[in-house]
C-alpha cells in the first residue's frame, strides 16, 4: 500500500471514496434517511470540504494498484478553519441550498458538538484526525489498520505530534480503535428523529 498526499486533481475521486464509505453510517443515515438525498449531501459536503481546506489541512491517501482506496483528513495544531466565505466559494452554497434545510442544520450542530472534546484538547503537539475513510470494497481487509499504523501515525510523528485525537459515532469503529490501543476519553449521545447515536472521542500517545 502506498501513502501519498492528496493532489488537487484527486479531490473529486477522494470525495467519492469518502462518500461511499460514509453512506451507511448512523452519523448520516439518522439525519438523511433517503438514500439518494444522503449520497448527494455527502458528495457535496465532502467536495466542498476538500476544496476549501486543500493546502490548509493535511490530506493523506492510501493507494492500492494506483487506485485511491482510503482518505484521511488530518489537522495540525497550526490549522486555521477557513472563513464561511471561503466555504461558500468552494461549493458549500450547493449544500445550504438543499431542501429541507432543517436536517442539514441539525447535522451541523451535532457535528460541532461531537468534535468539541478533541478541539478543547488541542495543544502544540496534539493533532486531530478529522476523518479516516475506507472505500466499502476495501473494508475488512486491514486497510484501516495500515492507514493508521503505517501512514497516519508516522506522518503525524514526523511533523512533531506527540498525541492524536478524534471521534467516531460507529460502535464497529469503537471496537476497532479500542483494539488498536486508543482510549475513550469522552462519550456523548445524540438523538434525532427518535434515533439515538453514540459518539466516542479517543486520545492516543504517539
Amino acid at each position: 500500500m502506498i501513502f501519498t498526499s492528496m493532489q488537487r486533481s484527486e479531490i473529486r475521486e477522494c470525495a467519492e471514496v469518502a462518500a461511499q464509505a460514509f453512506f451507511d453510517y448512523e452519523y448520516f443515515t439518522n439525519y438523511f434517511p433517503n438514500d439518494a438525498e444522503r449520497i448527494d449531501f455527502l458528495r457535496k459536503v465532502l467536495t466542498s470540504e476538500y476544496r476549501t481546506n486543500f493546502g490548509k489541512a493535511d490530506y493523506l491517501v492510501g493507494k492500492e494498484d494506483g487506485k485511491i482506496v482510503a482518505v484521511a483528513d488530518l489537522r495540525s495544531p497550526n490549522y486555521k478553519k477557513p472563513s464561511d466565505l471561503s466555504y461558500m466559494l468552494h461549493g458549500w452554497l450547493k449544500v445550504v441550498m438543499i431542501r429541507p434545510s432543517e436536517p442539514v442544520n441539525a447535522w451541523l450542530k451535532m457535528d460541532a458538538e461531537a468534535g468539541e472534546f478533541c478541539h478543547q484538547q488541542q495543544d502544540e503537539t496534539m493533532w486531530y484526525l478529522s476523518s479516516l475513510t475506507i472505500h466499502p470494497d476495501y473494508q475488512g481487509k486491514g486497510i484501516g489498520t495500515k492507514m493508521l499504523t503505517d501512514g497516519i501515525m508516522p506522518y503525524m510523528r514526523e511533523h512533531g505530534a506527540t498525541r492524536m485525537c478524534f471521534f467516531t459515532n460507529s460502535e464497529k469503529n469503537l471496537k476497532f480503535y479500542t483494539r488498536l490501543g486508543f482510549e475513550v476519553k469522552d462519550k456523548r449521545d445524540f438523538t434525532y428523529n427518535g434515533h439515538t447515536m453514540g459518539s466516542w472521542s479517543f486520545v492516543r500517545e504517539l
